[in-house]
C-alpha cells in the first residue's frame, strides 16, 4: 500500500510541475511543411495578423467561438488551420465539440488545476480500495508476472479490450479537465494521455505485487494503444475522428445463475454481459460540399461493429466470441442544446454508450436480430 501511496503523489507531483513549466507554443512556429508556409505568406501579404493553430478533431463539424469569423471560416482543413484575424487576442478560444475551448497558449486557472488534481488523487485513492475489494487482492507477494498462456486465452480477450476502452476514456476525459484548467489544447491531449496511460499502469503494478493475479505485458499493450489511439484521432482526425470507442452492458445470465467459476462482486467482472463497439459516423467523412446539402438530424446516424464473448464463465480460458453489427447515432452531433458548454460535455461522455439500436448478432452456428444494449 506504501508503493501505491508513494507511486500517486509522486505522479500528481511531476503532473503539477510539469504544467507549470510548459513552453508556451506560440504563433510564430510555423511547421515545417512548405504548402502552410507558402500560405500563411501569401495572406501575410494581404493582412496584418495571421493566427496559426494546430488542426484538432473536435473542430470538425463545429463552429468557432467568435462571432466576427463567417460561415466558410468555421469549417478547418488539416493539419494547420490559417484564418485571417485583425485582432489575435478575440480569438483566442475556440469551443469544441465537447463543450471545453481549444487554447493555443496555456491560461492555467491555479484554484482549478490544484483542485482537479486533488479529486484525481481522492478518486484515485477510492477507486485503488474497491479494485482490491471487488478483485479479492488480500495476499501479497513478490513482484511477478501472470502465465503467459493464461493471458492470451483468458475471457476471449475481453478483458485486453477492457484495458483498451478504459485508457481512453481516462485520456479523453482527463484532457477535458485539463482544459477547462487553462491548459492548451494540445497540452491537454498529450497529458490526458499520460494520465490516462498511468493510471492504468499503476493498476497493472498492483496486480504484479498480489498472489492471484500479475502483472500482464498485453494488458500494458492495450493500454499503450488505447491512449494512443485517443493521441492519434487529434492529430489524424481525417482518418481517425469518426470512429469512437463505444461500451454497453446488461446483466448476464450467467451472473444471475452463478456460473461463473468466482462469482463476480460488480458488473466489471461479468464480461459475457460486455459488449465493445467501435461507431463509425459516415458524415464525418463527407466531403464538404456534401455537408452543407445534407440534411442535420441524419449527421448523427452511424454504424457500429460489437464484439462480445459467451461461456467464458465456467471456463475462462474458453469460450466463443460474438460479433454484433449495429445501428449507431453520435450523441455529440445532436444540434440540441450546443449553446451550453456544460450539455456538450454531458453528450460528449453519455456518447461513450452504446444505446439499444437494431442489431445483428452473430455467433458460431447463429444469427440473431433484435435491439441490443
Amino acid at each position: 500500500m506504501q508503493k501505491f501511496f508513494r507511486f500517486t503523489l509522486v505522479l500528481i507531483f511531476i503532473l503539477i510541475n510539469s504544467v507549470n513549466a510548459q513552453n508556451i507554443m506560440t504563433t510564430d512556429n510555423l511547421p515545417p511543411d512548405s504548402t502552410v508556409n507558402r500560405n500563411n505568406n501569401s495572406i501575410h501579404t494581404e493582412y496584418n495578423k495571421t493566427n496559426t493553430r494546430r488542426y484538432s478533431l473536435a473542430f470538425k463539424n463545429n463552429y468557432a467561438a467568435e462571432n466576427n469569423l463567417n460561415d466558410s471560416q468555421k469549417y478547418f482543413d488539416p493539419v494547420f488551420l490559417n484564418y485571417k484575424i485583425k485582432n489575435e487576442n478575440s480569438s483566442d478560444n475556440y469551443r469544441m465539440i465537447d463543450g471545453t475551448y481549444w487554447r493555443s497558449e496555456s491560461k492555467i486557472n491555479n484554484v482549478r488545476l490544484y483542485s482537479l488534481l486533488g479529486t484525481m488523487l481522492a478518486i484515485d485513492l477510492i477507486a485503488y480500495n474497491m479494485q482490491r475489494i471487488v478483485w479479492r487482492q488480500n495476499h501479497l507477494t513478490g513482484f511477478h508476472s501472470i502465465n503467459w498462456w493464461i493471458d492470451v486465452h483468458n475471457y476471449q480477450r475481453m478483458d485486453k479490450i477492457g484495458h483498451f476502452m478504459d485508457a481512453y476514456f481516462v485520456s479523453d476525459l482527463t484532457a477535458k479537465a485539463y482544459r477547462w484548467c487553462g491548459l492548451s489544447g494540445e497540452s491537454s491531449i498529450w497529458y490526458g494521455a499520460l494520465t490516462g496511460w498511468a493510471w492504468m499502469l499503476e493498476i497493472e503494478i498492483s496486480d504484479g505485487l498480489f498472489a492471484d493475479w500479475g502483472f500482464s505485458w498485453l494488458d500494458l499493450s492495450a493500454n499503450t494503444i488505447g491512449s494512443g489511439y485517443f493521441i492519434l484521432q487529434h492529430y489524424f482526425p481525417e482518418v481517425l475522428g469518426g470512429i469512437h470507442p463505444k461500451f454497453s452492458y446488461h446483466v448476464s445470465p450467467a451472473w444471475r445463475e452463478k456460473k461463473y467459476v468466482k462469482n463476480p462482486r460488480a458488473f466489471i467482472e461479468d464480461y459475457e454481459g460486455m459488449t465493445f463497439w467501435l461507431a463509425i459516423n459516415p458524415h464525418h467523412y463527407f466531403p464538404e460540399s456534401w455537408k452543407k446539402d445534407f440534411p442535420k438530424w441524419l449527421a448523427p446516424l452511424g454504424i457500429a461493429v460489437g464484439y462480445g464473448a459467451a461461456e467464458i464463465a465456467p471456463s475462462p480460458q474458453f469460450g466463443k466470441p460474438i460479433w454484433y453489427f449495429s445501428l449507431d447515432f453520435d450523441l455529440r452531433k445532436i444540434p440540441i442544446g450546443d449553446d451550453s458548454g456544460i450539455f456538450r460535455f454531458i453528450k460528449s461522455e453519455l456518447n461513450f454508450l452504446k444505446f439499444p439500436m437494431p442489431t445483428v448478432r452473430i455467433t458460431p452456428g447463429n444469427v440473431w436480430y433484435g435491439l441490443y444494449f
